[in-house]
């Protein structure tokens, strides 16, 4: 009777323990459908892999970060400072490449310093124009959502259970003692309920 009540704890704890690893490893395995007749049993991952894909795309491109939120962080007035400069130096590098070299410095720099007076009066309505239909056109024509789809629809199903596995190591270990540790406790409660109430 003493080895009874010794075994129902350890048995109920290793069976809670194995429970829990096979339910972590169905996440994942097995990968392919395997048909029991009455059921047909795949891992979860490979099962709902693309359902999973859109889901984290949908939620990255409406919660996270849309490719609108994106455009909104770039339209500063620190980087509009840094494309006026950039582009007037594109455009005076490129005057004194292409006027002949017979005609004078002054000249040239002068032309130079008119074109970078209109650049820059422009720009604050050429930024406006640009960035509204470029925000539209680019939210139409790219959906963050798709890409991040495309991209974990691309990822072997190995790589994806590396991933999860590297991420959230300590946790599935935690969740596969745990289940020893329910099991043992259950384990006492029937040492305890036949102790009290003995067959």
């Amino acid at each position: 009777m003493t080895f009874q009540y010794i075994a129902i704890p350890l048995i109920s704890a290793l069976i809670g323990y194995i429970t829990n690893v096979v339910a972590i490893k169905m996440l994942f395995w097995p990968r392919t459908p395997v048909n029991l007749g009455f059921y047909t049993m795949q891992g979860l991952l490979p099962k709902r892999k693309q359902a999973i894909a859109i889901s984290l795309g949908n939620l990255v491109e409406n919660e996270l970060l849309s490719l609108g939120d994106v455009l909104d962080m770039v339209d500063t007035p620190q980087v509009h400072n840094r494309i006026i400069n950039q582009l007037c130096k594109v455009v005076r590098d490129r005057l004194t490449e292409a006027l002949p070299r017979i005609i004078p410095a002054k000249l040239t720099k002068l032309i130079a310093d008119m074109i970078e007076k209109i650049l820059r009066q422009e720009y604050p309505s050429l930024k406006r124009q640009l960035f509204t239909s470029g925000k539209e056109y680019l939210t139409k024509e790219i959906r963050v959502s798709k890409i991040v789809e495309d991209r974990i629809n691309a990822f072997d199903l190995q790589e994806l259970e590396d991933i999860i596995k590297g991420i959230s190591m300590t946790e599935i270990t935690f969740i596969e003692v745990m289940g020893g540790v329910l099991g043992f406790i259950i384990g006492v409660l029937q040492v305890l309920i036949l102790w009290f109430f003995p067959v």
